[in-house]
């Protein structure tokens, strides 16, 4: 009589009866264990390939990820905790008869931080007295973040009818991840100023220290503490 023939599993069928046995025996974990970078082709895993957040700064440091396996561009501010920024804004938007007695963003800025930290916010101004009004100008002008007036007692008190005057103020202050305004302020405490604009820039960096001024809606400026 004729031989029956045995049998045989094919290539595919045996690798999934091993793989079954593997984790029936020793459990998933162990074949994850068996899977290390020597088993990964060189560049074949993407960005694609891991999960959002799952990256941390001791995977960064002990495997030793370089700038070539970043793609250019790709990495801002807010992916690197320590890296200090700056921003800035200027406006040369003249403004005649500034009459406006509550606190008028004259330049703003919008920015963002990646975690907490301090921001040294600038802000410098020019103006004048506006002679085509009656009396004499007097502009009172702080820096503002996030809706809230930092340090508003500065005030340009004219000497003389059509005379100008710079301004500037410079401060630190603590702020929270995420993102921010910075603004330069004024309001008129006199008969009428001309303004010539101004710039508002800032500076964060990951540590630091504020110098402890309180944010205030506004306090009036009074000419003792005119900055000339």
């Amino acid at each position: 009589m004729p031989s029956i023939p045995k049998p045989r599993l094919s290539p595919v069928a045996l690798a999934l009866v091993v793989v079954a046995l593997l984790f029936g025996s020793t459990g998933g974990a162990v074949a994850g264990a068996l899977i290390t970078g020597k088993q990964i082709k060189n560049e074949s895993v993407t960005g694609a390939d891991i999960r959002n957040g799952t990256l941390g700064s001791v995977d960064i440091q002990n495997n030793g990820l370089l700038g070539a396996d970043v793609r250019d561009g790709s990495l801002t501010h807010l992916d690197i905790a320590d890296e200090p920024v700056a921003w800035g804004a200027a406006t040369k938007v003249q403004t005649d008869n500034f009459t406006t007695t509550t606190w008028t963003p004259v330049v703003s800025k919008a920015l963002a931080t990646g975690r907490a930290g301090y921001l040294t916010i600038t802000g410098t101004l020019y103006a004048e007295d506006d002679f085509s009004l009656a009396g004499t100008g007097r502009l009172a002008y702080g820096l503002r973040i996030d809706g809230k007036v930092v340090d508003a007692r500065k005030l340009l008190s004219f000497a003389d009818p059509g005379a100008g005057d710079n301004g500037a103020a410079t401060i630190v202050v603590p702020v929270a991840a995420g993102g921010h305004t910075v603004q330069l302020v004024a309001k008129e405490q006199g008969s009428g100023t001309f303004l010539y604009g101004g710039e508002v820039s800032a500076v964060y960096t990951p540590t630091g220290s504020s110098s402890g001024l309180a944010l205030v809606a506004g306090r009036t400026a009074h000419p003792r503490t005119a900055n000339r």
